[in-house]
């Protein structure tokens, strides 16, 4: 059986481009792609994220799904990113050759002892001083449906766990510090593209803070700095 690839974001429209637009700036304000930068987008998908960082050095973005790469490299031909096919959990990658690593909403999909090797990887490759930025569904209520194959409760969406800091925190090792965090709000009038979608980032970014002291997200971003 074939496994269809659930979202191409390159072919969203309106209010739900809008919203990926901005996550992908949170990340890419967090991360601050240099020149001198060699980045890995670990399970990058079909590569909207990873086109934000091409202010890098180098870009390697690494997917399972051949295609969702392949989507990745028609819309990314440029020289300074290359994208593999390769399972998270044994990266083709040469020990701490990377500078900065982001993690885009994968370790809820992930079997704990797949979340915990993945984890180490991350550690093997990432060199030390480096940035680490995890992104994950903050305390989703995980909805679960009936399979109508095997009858058996299926997770929406595939997503096995909801997570937070401390659950994302512990999986990492000690010498990994949280210097920074950002929840995005579930609040529909800070995505719609029709009020904001003009608003400079900084501005919007102050303006999701502000509410954020009133309600937490749907979404956080991490930034580690391995030590």
């Amino acid at each position: 059986m074939k496994v269809m690839d659930i979202q191409n974001i390159f072919e969203l429209g309106g209010r739900d481009r809008h919203r990926q637009q901005r996550r992908a700036q949170v990340i890419t304000f967090y991360l601050k792609p240099s020149k001198g930068d060699i980045i890995l987008d670990v399970g990058c998908a079909e590569g909207f994220v990873t086109s934000y960082f091409l202010k890098a050095g180098f870009v390697i973005g690494l997917e399972l799904s051949e295609n969702s790469l392949k989507i990745a490299k028609q819309k990314l031909d440029a020289d300074n990113v290359q994208f593999i096919r390769a399972d998270a959990t044994t990266m083709p990658i040469r020990a701490s050759s990377i500078d900065k690593v982001t993690v885009l909403e994968v370790l809820e999909h992930l079997p704990t002892e797949s979340k915990q090797r993945l984890c180490g990887e991350i550690d093997r490759v990432l060199r030390r001083g480096g940035t680490l930025i995890i992104t994950v569904p903050y305390k989703e209520k995980i909805t679960y449906t009936r399979c109508i194959h095997c009858g058996k409760l299926t997770p929406l969406w595939g997503h096995l766990h909801s997570m937070d800091e401390g659950k994302v925190s512990q999986l990492l090792p000690q010498n990994y510090a949280l210097i920074s965090s950002c929840h995005l709000l579930n609040v529909e009038i800070v995505s719609a593209s029709t009020i904001f979608q003009h608003l400079p980032f900084r501005f919007w970014l102050l303006l999701n803070n502000l509410l954020g002291k009133i309600r937490k997200g749907y979404w956080i971003l991490l930034q580690y700095s391995k030590e």
